[in-house]
């Protein structure tokens, strides 16, 4: 039975948030039989891959991820880059907790951590990004896909979710198409595209819509490439994901794939789970259910998808 947490939290996130939760779910866990340990981020670049690194190296069993996307997709980097992988928890103290979402939690950490305390286990895929970087929702490519990480924490502690919004409505004017050649699976495109997600669930930037046959741990990446289109069509197709039809549009190519190559004539920005992760060229593996996640089952084995 796994008995050690590290809880590994980022300060910053969610307001402050963990600061006033972290007695209640200390208590959940310790009573659930967990011997916990709390261990703050630092202002250091990857302070948090490096503590979960070391985490998973001395033989924790499990290792609790405390705030957004981003300290998910930092923790998940420390325990794949280790020859030792514990299990991954989340509380949900971020703005959009795209994974944790995908795993059936609430937004509530606190009930996000009575899940924890039953100890369900579900194995998730994870996606290898060229030799030693890895990400567990989703990888991007694109210049809307910036503000992901552009957006500052000060707007994002005053408008939540709003603040992506906001910023995307900025870019929309200066939104240009890049030109890209992605070999997936035995198939090549070649052309510009205004955007392109690879994704391993079917939650991404607060949208339940854009992928909704996706599953966590199918084994395969769901492809998602938006072509070069005008304005008034790019708002069309706003209308379409709303409705959940836009996989069907010519100006969507869509595919179920394992291995994603991307090139370009020029470097192009590359994230994943939100996170700035470099420029182009960049090769994605998807690695079947590498990794043991806390989940709420019941709601896995009930999702529409």
């Amino acid at each position: 039975m796994l008995k050690t947490a590290m809880i590994i939290y980022n300060p910053a996130a969610g307001q402050n948030k963990f600061h006033k939760i972290m007695p209640e779910v200390e208590r959940l866990l310790v009573q659930a039989g967990y011997e916990v340990t709390l261990v703050s981020s630092t202002e250091e670049p990857g302070s948090i891959t490096k503590i979960a690194f070391q985490a998973a190296s001395e033989g924790w069993q499990a290792i609790i991820a405390a705030g957004g996307d981003g300290t998910v997709n930092e923790v998940v980097n420390g325990i794949m880059r280790s020859n030792n992988r514990p299990v991954l928890g989340i509380l949900p103290i971020g703005t959009t907790n795209d994974y944790a979402r995908a795993l059936g939690f609430q937004k509530d950490p606190i009930l996000a951590a009575k899940q924890i305390a039953k100890r369900n286990i579900v194995k998730v895929d994870i996606g290898k990004c060229n030799q030693d970087e890895y990400f567990i929702n989703n990888a991007a490519i694109g210049k809307i896909t910036e503000i992901t990480y552009a957006v500052s924490e000060q707007k994002k502690k005053r408008f939540g979710r709003l603040a992506y919004l906001f910023d995307g409505l900025k870019m929309l004017p200066q939104l240009k198409s890049v030109d890209v050649q992605m070999d997936f699976d035995g198939e090549t495109f070649e052309g510009p595209i205004l955007l392109s997600f690879i994704n391993n669930s079917h939650t991404v930037g607060g949208l339940e819509s854009l992928v909704k046959k996706a599953k966590i741990n199918d084994g395969y990446f769901d492809l998602l490439i938006l072509k070069k289109v005008s304005p008034a069509r790019l708002f069309s197709l706003f209308l379409l994901l709303k409705r959940g039809t836009h996989l069907e549009s010519d100006d969507v190519i869509y595919r179920r794939v394992k291995n994603v190559e991307i090139t370009g004539r020029t470097p192009l920005n590359f994230s994943y789970d939100g996170v700035y992760g470099g420029e182009t060229p960049y090769t994605v593996q998807c690695l079947h259910q590498a990794l043991e996640v806390f989940a709420d089952q019941d709601k896995l084995k009930n999702a529409p998808y």
